[in-house]
């Protein structure tokens, strides 16, 4: 299953957010859980990223779980937010609107 994080902070947040991020992705995330990309864009208030995450089928609870505990150490750092969506496939969307 893929997991979409996007994370937003203020233009003055981003030397901590790139001290932060840089401990983080040195960690390797367990063999269940794979990064997929890691994608910057600036604008508005500052900048937003988006981390496309892929867990195993049968892991996905306790994928989910270490995704969000690897962005904990960004709590503190002023203005930053963020949200984690899963996301469907075409194939995984279909049947739900009963195609």
């Amino acid at each position: 299953m893929l997991f979409m994080l996007t994370m937003t902070w203020p233009t003055e947040s981003s030397g901590e957010v790139g001290k932060v991020a840089v401990e983080n992705i040195a960690k390797a995330p367990p063999p269940h859980v794979k990064r997929l990309g890691l994608y910057l864009t600036p604008g508005g208030d500052g900048m937003k990223a988006y981390v496309l995450y892929e867990i195993e089928k049968g892991h996905v609870d306790e994928g989910f779980k270490e995704v969000n505990k690897r962005h904990v150490p960004y709590f503190s750092i002023e203005g930053w937010r963020y949200t984690i969506e899963p996301l469907l496939s075409v194939e995984e969307a279909l049947p739900l609107v009963g195609l």
